[in-house]
């Protein structure tokens, strides 16, 4: 899975923000979890091929389920599409048909941004929302913008296929264009069937690199996003920031991903209504005993976890005078609108009609 740290400034010929995201050591030997969406691919990949695997897309369904999969399973079910049919560049193949959709809220947030550059901003910004177990480093030189990046537990050649393809992907995608790259790196010894890779990517493909590699032309990054939509663009970092700002700072990294992966089906269960412990551990293929058992032992209750992500984004949603209270009180899976004005008054000591206002005489008084 490919999450690459990334900020840039155009125009510039020299060295510019070289960024490093560098996991602590201790998490290095942790699991790590991608986005779920991305199995997508390999479903409809064993689909198309017609390939005699009905337990394996059994399997992938269920870990369709979650809206996260553990690193090291996904590297299994790309082994096992791989032994239904190993052709050359597999990963790559696979990572090609990838959509922004399947990186979860940061795709979709990408994807409202003015230009590649911002939105290649944007990732870098939240890219702990994706995945942990990363270093990346980009450089804008010379007309180029080089990137490198290394995973701690999707380090298969078949996954590092897939994370240099699903970034090329991503970035045609957003701007509704084929791109070509200056050259690609990849961290395995040289295949026998290196022009199947060339092709593929449309650029020249080095092996036994230290790191992914990702090298396109500068002037990409000042190319419009087709679906450029400033509004949505807003209020999906404002999501993304609250979560940001929520997740634990933790040396254990398994307590931190069992977090994370409860928020993102937090997030996923308020789109129906059903936010439920029941419903939320059944997502993840839990009983409900096991998963308090898993939230007490990393110090958090269901009802306080639900209520502080509830708050946090509610304060985020009335922020926007664009947004009725209706909606916000359905962005936040209440099935009525007096269920958010009493809960919001527990957390607040108002309404949230009260709290408009009190945000309307604050930004007022700013202003004289």
């Amino acid at each position: 899975m490919v999450c690459l740290g990334l900020c840039v400034r155009i125009g510039s010929n020299c060295l510019i923000d070289i960024l490093c995201q560098r996991p602590d050591s201790a998490f290095m030997s942790k699991p790590d979890y991608l986005p779920s969406g991305f199995i997508h691919t390999l479903q409809d990949y064993v689909a198309e091929r017609a390939l005699p695997a009905a337990a394996l897309q059994e399997e992938m369904s269920q870990c369709l389920e979650s809206p996260s999969v553990p690193a090291q399973k996904f590297c299994e079910l790309l082994a096992a599409v791989w032994e239904q049919e190993p052709v050359s560049a597999l990963g790559v193949r696979l990572g090609l048909a990838a959509k922004p959709g399947y990186f979860g809220v940061v795709g979709y947030m990408v994807s409202y941004c003015g230009t590649l550059g911002q939105a290649l901003a944007r990732y870098h910004r939240y890219q702990r929302l994706l995945q942990h177990g990363l270093v990346s480093r980009a450089e804008l030189k010379e007309g180029a913008l080089r990137m490198r990046w290394t995973q701690s537990v999707a380090n298969t050649p078949l996954a590092s296929e897939f994370s240099l393809a699903v970034f090329v992907s991503l970035c045609q995608a957003l701007i509704g264009r084929a791109i070509t790259p200056l050259r690609a790196g990849l961290p395995f010894p040289k295949p026998q069937d290196v022009g199947m890779y060339q092709a593929l990517l449309g650029c020249p493909v080095d092996f036994d690199c230290s790191a992914i590699e990702l090298t396109i032309p500068a002037h990409l990054l000042a190319l419009p996003i087709s679906g450029k939509d400033p509004y949505l663009l807003r209020l999906l970092e404002q999501q993304a920031q609250a979560l940001l700002n929520q997740l634990p700072q933790m040396d254990d990294a398994e307590a931190g991903a069992s977090f994370h992966r409860v928020q993102e089906q937090i997030l996923e269960s308020m789109k129906n209504g059903d936010v439920s412990a029941v419903a939320v551990a059944a997502a993840l293929g839990c009983s409900v005993r096991t998963f308090y058992r898993q939230l007490r032992s990393a110090g958090y209750s269901y009802r306080g976890l639900l209520a502080h992500t509830r708050h946090t984004l509610a304060r985020q949603y009335l922020a926007d005078p664009a947004l009725a209270q209706t909606d916000v009180a359905l962005l936040l899976g209440y099935s009525e609108q007096s269920s958010f004005i009493r809960a919001f008054r527990s957390w607040t000591g108002m309404t949230p009609g009260e709290y408009r206002s009190h945000l309307e005489r604050k930004a007022g008084s700013a202003v004289r």
